[in-house]
């Protein structure tokens, strides 16, 4: 919690300055194509949200380790009572964990900056695809692997590299209106760390709280009308190390229950919900799955007759009310997980179910009433 806030208050001072900063060196987002802005809008946010992110992860690293090593700390471990839960994290804060957890990190800077190109000189989709899977490969290659129930074969290898790509694009498409994006990554992270922190994988919920920090003194910043835009290169920072931390966390090592194969499936249950729908739509319609367009899920709910503020409080809302479960999922037996995972996808239906049914009567009402014979 405390390095969440740290990361807050961090977000939330250093945007300021980088918008400025964006501004005088003419890094803008401006008006034109499928965007709804009507004035030029700073990029940078991905910057101040990173620089917040290592700056908390610099200051909890430090804490962290002086209360799991330093005897000097013993009476705060024992005033805080710590000492049964740093015992859980001494065992399990291997260096394989550190070692992946950096990698992650690494791969998500190369997100960042190769998503700050591409705000300066906006790359056509396929290359930004092409280099989404050379940066998997890499993370993986480093050891970011998901083993879920078959173990480490090149099987999963793949799958992981997949898993990051499609998450990596989940939240840079979820990135269409003001606070989305921010806003959600701050609500999946924060569930990210409740999941991490009872299997002793501290250092994995240090980073996810950095983040959900990040985002939310971000979020300050971000709300409609937002003076500063997380860009690609933020979206594709918060969206990368989303990828690997649900990977890491649930899977780094082996669960007992098949039933935290759905944690990350909860917790990012919008974003994906967003993209299916996305490309079902578009090539439902039969254009570029890969090109930007207006129908995102919040653009659906606006048409639905909603403010842009009230979707993205319904979709952080909704968000929110399919991730929570996923902080005790693995702890449950099958048949109770299976109805959670089954209410989440009764959610996810029912929201779908009200969308199609608003759209049919938004047509109708376009088209008119009948003609009289």
């Amino acid at each position: 919690m405390a390095v969440g806030a740290f990361a807050a208050c961090a977000a939330w001072l250093l945007t300021p300055p980088v918008r400025a900063l964006a501004r005088r060196m003419g890094f803008l987002d401006r008006p034109g194509a499928h965007k709804t802005h009507a004035d030029p809008i700073p990029y940078g946010g991905g910057v101040a949200v990173a620089l917040a992110v290592g700056l908390a992860l610099a200051a909890g690293t430090w804490v962290y380790l002086r209360l799991l090593y330093d005897p000097a700390w013993s009476g705060q471990r024992a005033a805080w009572g710590f000492q049964s839960y740093l015992e859980t994290a001494r065992m399990s804060a291997r260096p394989p964990l550190a070692r992946v957890l950096g990698v992650s990190l690494a791969g998500a800077l190369g997100a960042l900056l190769f998503g700050l190109a591409d705000d300066k000189w906006a790359f056509r989709p396929l290359t930004k695809l092409v280099f989404q899977f050379a940066l998997a490969i890499a993370v993986v290659s480093g050891g970011v692997r998901t083993t879920a129930l078959v173990g480490d074969g090149w099987l999963m290898q793949a799958a992981t590299v997949l898993w990051i790509v499609l998450i990596t694009n989940s939240f840079n498409l979820l990135d269409n209106m003001d606070g989305l994006c921010s806003g959600t990554v701050a609500i999946t992270a924060s569930v990210l760390a409740l999941v991490a922190l009872p299997g002793g994988e501290a250092p994995v919920a240090l980073v996810a709280a950095a983040l959900a920090g990040a985002c939310l003194g971000f979020l300050r910043h971000n709300l409609a009308p937002a003076n500063i835009f997380l860009g690609d290169a933020g979206s594709m920072f918060v969206g990368f190390l989303m990828a690997c931390l649900t990977v890491v966390t649930t899977y780094y090592r082996y669960h007992e229950s098949v039933l935290s194969i759905g944690v990350p499936v909860l917790i990012l249950a919008i974003p994906l919900y967003d993209t299916a729908s996305v490309l079902a739509i578009r090539l439902r319609e039969g254009r570029p799955p890969l090109r930007g367009d207006t129908s995102h899920f919040s653009h659906r709910l606006v048409d639905l007759g909603m403010t842009r503020r009230q979707a993205v409080a319904t979709i952080h809302l909704a968000a929110l009310a399919i991730a929570l479960p996923a902080a005790i999922l693995s702890r449950l037996q099958p048949h109770e997980g299976a109805l959670l995972i089954g209410q989440a996808f009764l959610v996810l239906t029912l929201i779908a179910l009200l969308e199609r049914a608003g759209v049919q009567r938004k047509r109708s009402e376009m088209q008119g009433p009948p003609a009289d014979v």
